[in-house]
């Protein structure tokens, strides 16, 4: 699963944008997901009095709604975009997330004027669209594209700069296992100077073969299942944390 950040200041349009790239995603066959910051103290989708509003109320720590042509999840309290991306389960070729910029996520960067880029850009930039993108082409060696009509160009860089999302999207303080921290090391990725392999967290410790096929898994879903028979293989008498786990169901 791919994900990058788009973000910047209010009307430079990241909304736009992000409607143009999940488009051109689709177009390509894509399964795309996205999630929307939104920065108003006050913001709730669940009205005070409705049924769902009344499970909240009582404790529930996640509502689910379930209707005829949506199903909406409701966690009362703020989840950070780890959490969140979890949610997506690796289902998804790309997810897409809009006005986040505290992680170490690639980014696009949208902005009206210079005075935006000035103020916003950093070194996970690796394309910048919106407003400005009728005014220039490129700033400061990164590529300026717009969202209409430059739609195929723009998901062409994306594809070609996004790679599978990092183990931990707010970084580690305390590893340097790849010789830089967590931004750093994403920063080199975009200047294909590392892959994401050389990453000590994503290099596979779990492989998952169904038949004589080992299945693709991302490190988000393999440090899950890792931890899930850890956990269970734990509890067992028998149990040696320093050897190797193999599970196998046979079919009748």
């Amino acid at each position: 699963m791919k994900v990058f950040s788009v973000f910047g200041p209010t009307r430079s349009g990241k909304t736009a944008t992000i409607e143009k790239i999940i488009g051109e995603l689709k177009r390509r066959g894509k399964r795309v997901g996205s999630v929307k910051n939104i920065h108003f103290e006050k913001f709730c989708l669940d009205d005070e009095g409705t049924n769902t509003w009344r499970h909240k109320a009582a404790g529930s720590e996640m509502v689910v709604a379930r209707g005829l042509a949506e199903t909406d999840v409701l966690v009362p309290r703020q989840l950070g975009i780890d959490r969140i991306l979890g949610f997506f389960n690796h289902e998804y070729d790309y997810v897409i997330v809009e006005g986040v910029a505290d992680t170490i996520l690639p980014k696009v960067l949208c902005a009206g004027n210079l005075e935006d880029l000035e103020s916003r850009l950093n070194d996970l930039v690796f394309m910048i669209s919106g407003c400005i993108s009728n005014q220039l082409t490129e700033y400061k060696g990164i590529p300026v594209l717009n969202g209409v009509t430059a739609v195929e160009k723009l998901v062409d860089l994306i594809e070609d700069q996004v790679s599978e999302v990092m183990p931990f999207v707010y970084g580690l303080e305390q590893c340097r296992g790849c010789g830089s921290d967590c931004r750093g090391f994403v920063v080199r990725t975009l200047k294909k100077e590392r892959v994401r392999e050389d990453c000590v967290y994503v290099k596979n410790i779990v492989s998952v073969m169904i038949g004589q096929r080992e299945l693709k898994i991302d490190s988000l879903f393999e440090r899950k299942l890792k931890s899930i028979i850890e956990d269970f293989v734990f509890r067992l008498d028998s149990y040696n944390p320093n050897d190797e786990i193999q599970i196998t169901i046979r079919k009748q």
